[in-house]
């Protein structure tokens, strides 16, 4: 089995957590070669990491003279099944002429719609050309896999809808998080109100929203201390750094970066309640549900969505239908309606205790188990149909 990730432990963010975890437990069961542009040493045993891969946009020109090295690379492996995760297109580009030449099947792992990570709108004419054309390429190798898997139920539906492909190769294995890790959180000594664990660059995230709302809350709400925990060194990050500031929020704000997902549940615990934030009205988004929440959840804390439940119905169904935290697009309302739960121990109590259940349902070790029998096994079944297992 060959598993292509951009992004991988030892680097930090929602897609290296998931990934990581898929091929942690798929190794107690096949042989796992992962391939990446990360290039450094993984922190576990699990599988090997061999690089190289290409990146981001402009790595196509690389294409020529890595993929004979990479063909080198695999050739002698005995693959099995190429399993590549979208986004970025070049990797599934070069998944798609992986199993062309080894004639293997290909597993698609979609975490976002090519609509979301290349959008058309509100771009130069080259960037759109560009992102365009990184649509068709997603979308045409999305058609010859072998079997896709998403992340979300809507996100299953919009596929097939843009897909002529067979519904019933489309799997909804969900995200999640490594439930027995982020029950050490439970034992941490609360230090924060809120903490926000993941990227500000993204837009969907919306910033300048999050900035309101803590406004809002630093008002009602004079001693509140909420932890960020992101990449403050791009564009957006140094921006929400400047903005703190100038906003007098510098006091009740503490910022640290990033950290790997091992290190995760000891400041999330440090924390009652967690963050998440979502600009309504981005079609391609509306199935999303970020691999914060289920952090959130798995280390009992109370989800906070600066996000319109009607809008994001995933996000809805996780959260406020399991009575697992409260969800407001308006800043203001929220911030009313997050005093209120930190306020009254016993509501938050009761709300802690249901965020652990839920997040307990959705165990990587479980989602790695069923991604396995479900898609993997079967798609090399049909290519192999006179082979043992």
């Amino acid at each position: 089995m060959l598993v292509g990730p951009k992004r991988f432990p030892p680097a930090k963010g929602a897609a290296a957590s998931r990934l990581g975890s898929l091929a942690k437990y798929w190794s107690g069961k096949t042989q796992v070669t992962v391939i990446t542009p990360d290039s450094a040493d993984s922190p576990n045993e699990y599988f090997r990491i061999t690089v190289p891969l290409t990146r981001w946009r402009l790595d196509f020109v690389r294409l020529f003279y890595l993929f004979p090295r990479l063909l080198r690379i695999v050739k002698d492996l005995h693959v099995d099944v190429v399993f590549v995760s979208f986004p970025v297109s070049w990797q599934l580009l070069e998944g798609y002429s992986l199993v062309r030449r080894l004639g293997c099947p290909l597993v698609v792992d979609i975490r976002d719609l090519p609509e979301a990570m290349y959008p058309l709108e509100g771009i130069s004419l080259i960037r759109r050309v560009f992102n365009a054309w990184m649509q068709a390429i997603a979308y045409y190798v999305f058609r010859k896999a072998s079997r896709i898997a998403t992340v979300t139920d809507w996100f299953r539906k919009e596929l097939i809808r843009f897909l002529d492909y067979p519904p019933s190769r489309i799997f909804v294995i969900r995200n999640g998080s490594e439930a027995e890790l982020f029950k050490k959180a439970l034992g941490v000594k609360k230090e924060f109100d809120i903490v926000y664990s993941g990227s500000l660059s993204n837009p969907v995230r919306n910033p300048p929203m999050i900035l309101r709302y803590l406004c809002c809350l630093v008002d009602l709400y004079p001693s509140v201390r909420v932890l960020f925990l992101s990449d403050f060194d791009t564009k957006m990050g140094k921006e929400f750094l400047v903005r703190i500031k100038s906003f007098g929020l510098d006091e009740n704000i503490v910022v640290e970066n990033m950290v790997p997902n091992f290190q995760l549940p000891e400041l999330l615990g440090r924390a009652r309640s967690g963050l998440n934030s979502l600009m309504s009205g981005w079609d391609a988004h509306k199935g999303a549900v970020g691999a914060k929440v289920y952090e959130y959840l798995a280390a009992g804390l109370p989800v906070i969505g600066l996000l319109d439940p009607d809008f994001y119905i995933e996000a809805r169904r996780l959260i406020a239908d399991n009575k697992a935290g409260i969800l407001h697009p308006d800043p203001e309302r929220l911030a009313e309606e997050t005093v209120a739960l930190l306020k009254s121990p016993s509501r938050l109590r009761k709300m802690s205790i249901k965020a652990r259940e839920v997040g307990e349902r959705f165990d990587r070790r479980r989602l790695a188990e069923d991604y396995f029998y479900s898609v993997i096994l079967p798609a090399w079944k049909e290519h192999n149909p006179n082979r043992d297992e």
